[in-house]
């Protein structure tokens, strides 16, 4: 019996697998410097305890994104292997480049759930707030606005981190 077509095999979705690669990058370089410049993340940060790490990581080989706190700011960590305090696990690649890509928020995605968080809840959402206020900083108003619940106002400080973590902050990690 000859086939008509080639059996299809799902493909590994290189192209969406390295946008979130760069993505969670972007981020922790971007969570490194604000954490040290703006006084809402670092009021966040300030509640947890030293030594606290984060993972974000997309089900079920990755790319994942580590952070943790020392000396009251956040450290992007490129690798590591210890087990972390805070999970957020994305359950597939898709739903991690609709939350990563802004084209759904993370509340939308918990409830239909395409994030499963392990660890403290209490501090999962201290962590919501500070990447809220990343954000707001790091995106336009009007693609804030669909992400977020409240939407931080923007004052003379936080244009100037704006201006900061795309020039400097993001690309040095200072």
């Amino acid at each position: 019996m000859t086939l008509l077509h080639r059996p299809v095999t799902p493909g590994n979705k290189r192209v969406k697998r390295m946008c979130i690669k760069l993505i969670f990058i972007l981020l922790g370089r971007a969570f490194q410097s604000a954490s040290r410049k703006d006084p809402a993340i670092r009021n966040e940060i300030l509640s947890w305890e030293e030594g606290f790490s984060i993972a974000m990581t997309v089900l079920p080989r990755g790319p994942f994104l580590h952070l943790e706190k020392k000396q009251d700011r956040l450290v992007f960590k490129w690798f590591s292997s210890e087990k972390q305090d805070l999970e957020i696990c994305f359950r597939n690649v898709e739903s991690a480049f609709m939350v990563l890509t802004p084209q759904m928020g993370a509340a939308q995605a918990f409830a239909e759930k395409r994030i499963r968080v392990r660890g403290d809840l209490g501090l999962c959402m201290s962590f919501t707030r500070a990447l809220n206020e990343l954000l707001a900083v790091l995106y336009p108003r009007f693609v804030v606005k669909r992400l977020v619940k409240r939407v931080p106002v923007l004052d003379g400080k936080k244009i100037g981190l704006r201006i900061w973590l795309y020039t400097l902050g993001i690309v040095t990690g200072l």
